[in-house]
């Protein structure tokens, strides 16, 4: 068991997840570990500063080689030493901290002991794969929700002791609630943090959905070829987009199947069905065409299962072919590509809009975020609190996990 009066320091990143590994050290002793092991590498201000980034070298002994770090001095007087990944750097770091007294605990240990919170915090921070996210869950380690939940404890308990009449009271709460909706708008994004979205292809056949995905993705995933009818399944990727994991479907072209033999429309149908199904479930869907099905596009997006909360980016591919249709199907799309060219500024202006859509799925940093279901429905439940007691009892049990 640790105490308060403890110097102790966890690795906050999971284990041969990472390519930094994060170290925490917090406790008396921990500034005098830093001056002693911490060599930073310029020539700055003694004093360390919350928020600051300092690059250097961690020392167990004045001659040994040391561990390349960035070191940052937390607000809370704790400290983050962010260096190599790999195992035997972590313990290379760990151990000089034990050689000064400071005990080696795990995240349950390491966590502030009336709240669950940070603890929920590594758990999700452990399944992140780009920094972006990582980023973002770190906040909730470092104590954001926490600190907003204590901060609301502590406006709540001040209101009642004073004995503040029932229009202040009401004042309070309708205060609370405003600040709580947008912690469940945060919250909504926050529980989908390690998740990849899912970014979906569809369009008629042989308008060039699988070169476009090649394009996005950088590499030939999709075979392409210019009959109509190439892909025949729902062909998926990962891929990741401004730091954002992106789960990509180049799925079947959707047409009508009469003029086909019972055997190829029954394979092409089946096609058609699991490219319907990736649409119902999709994030961001790339409707694309080409200039000689341009007068069918309102027709055909209409005709997709296409759920509410679906952003649909409309995309003209084959842009080049657009002077060989007649001028009365001309349409007014933003987007315009030419994906079978390496270097086509249609794509590259492709991608600002998805990368844009797709942070945008993101919570905020520095904010206040629940990021797993516990805490997305005790938000949810503070949202309908009918009155400050009601909501200081949801607080402490969103803040320690354990129900009145």
């Amino acid at each position: 068991m640790t105490s308060n009066g403890d110097t102790v320091a966890t690795r906050l990143t999971g284990v041969g997840l990472s390519a930094v590994a994060v170290i925490g050290l917090r406790g008396p002793r921990s500034a005098k570990c830093v001056q002693e092991c911490f060599v930073p590498a310029t020539n700055v201000h003694a004093e360390m500063l919350a928020g600051q980034v300092r690059y250097g070298t961690w020392k167990s002994s004045p001659d040994g080689p040391g561990e390349s770090i960035v070191l940052t001095p937390m607000h809370d007087g704790s400290f983050e030493i962010h260096g190599h990944g790999g195992e035997a750097a972590v313990s290379a770091i760990l151990a000089s901290l034990n050689d000064r007294g400071v005990q080696s605990v795990d995240a349950a240990a390491w966590r502030n002991p009336d709240s669950i919170l940070s603890s929920e915090a590594e758990l999700v921070l452990q399944r992140c794969v780009t920094s972006q996210q990582a980023a973002i869950a770190l906040d909730q380690v470092r104590g954001e929700l926490v600190q907003w939940c204590k901060r609301w404890i502590e406006r709540i308990g001040k209101s009642q002791s004073t004995d503040q009449s029932l229009p202040n009271q009401e004042i309070l709460l309708e205060e609370f609630q405003d600040e709580v909706q947008t912690l469940v708008s945060n919250g909504q994004r926050g529980v989908r943090l390690t998740e990849p979205r899912r970014m979906v292809l569809a369009g008629p056949p042989n308008v060039g959905k699988s070169s476009l995905m090649n394009q996005i993705v950088g590499y030939r995933r999709s075979i392409t070829h210019d009959a109509a009818g190439t892909t025949r399944d729902v062909l998926q990727c990962d891929t990741v987009i401004a730091g954002v994991p992106v789960r990509m479907s180049d799925t079947a072209g959707i047409r009508e199947t009469d003029h086909l033999t019972e055997a190829g429309a029954s394979i092409e149908r089946e096609g058609i069905r699991r490219a319907s199904v990736a649409i119902e479930t999709a994030d961001l869907l790339l409707v694309v065409c080409q200039p000689s099905t341009l007068n069918q596009l309102e027709a055909f997006r209409h005709s997709l299962p296409i759920p509410d909360q679906t952003h649909v980016v409309e995309v003209l591919n084959k842009a080049d072919l657009i002077g060989e249709v007649p001028s009365s199907t001309a349409k007014t799309i933003e987007h315009q590509t030419i994906a079978s060219s390496e270097e086509d500024p249609g794509v590259a202006k492709l991608m600002e809009t998805l990368a844009s859509h797709l942070v945008s799925t993101l919570p905020p940093r520095c904010s206040p975020v629940p990021i797993c279901k516990r805490q997305l429905d005790l938000a949810e439940q503070l949202c309908v609190a009918h009155s400050l007691s009601d909501a200081n009892t949801k607080l402490r049990q969103l803040l320690t996990g354990v129900a009145p």
